[in-house]
């Protein structure tokens, strides 16, 4: 058995995307719990930080996956589409990467933008109402995140047909 290169990079950036998922969801937490300003702005930039890996591993796990599609069906005669559980990840993708690109990071700079308005001291009256109004949607996109990522990995692994990295 031998095992495609595309397919041990789609491993590896699937670890990266695991990676920043969940240390966004622990890091959220940490902004929360910190009671000084100045801290929750120190976490927020490491959160900014490893975010800045999201896109990386988007971009490897397109172009692995694409990889790993050309290697399944190469040399078949039926054509991926046919193949529904491949179908459902590549929309449960789309969907996890638009949501990750546009509604998620708005969130996080609409609240670091009040958090240093905070600091700053010259925070709106109702600054402490958006926070709390941002932070639940925050939670609830790392919890969409996490269903999308659980349902990729759940139509990968129980998914019919031989896996594409194995040739």
């Amino acid at each position: 058995m031998r095992v495609s290169i595309a397919f041990v990079l789609h491993l590896l950036s699937f670890g990266i995307l695991t990676t920043t998922l969940l240390a966004g969801f622990i890091l959220d937490r940490r902004l929360r719990k910190v009671p000084d300003f100045q801290s929750k702005l120190t976490t927020a930039g490491i959160s900014k930080t490893i975010g800045l890996l999201s896109p990386v591993a988007t971009i490897l796990l397109l172009l692995t996956g694409i990889a790993n599609i050309h290697n399944r069906f190469l040399g078949s005669t039926s054509a991926w589409y046919a193949e529904g559980w491949l179908v459902a990840k590549i929309v449960l993708y789309v969907v996890m990467v638009f949501n990750g690109m546009f509604y998620g990071p708005g969130l996080m700079r609409s609240r670091l933008k009040i958090l240093r308005s905070q600091a700053e001291q010259t925070a709106p009256l109702n600054a402490d109402t958006s926070i709390r109004s941002l932070n639940k949607q925050i939670t609830l996109f790392f919890v969409v995140q996490t269903l999308l990522f659980l349902l990729i990995v759940y139509s990968s692994v129980f998914g019919t047909a031989k896996h594409p990295g194995v040739i």
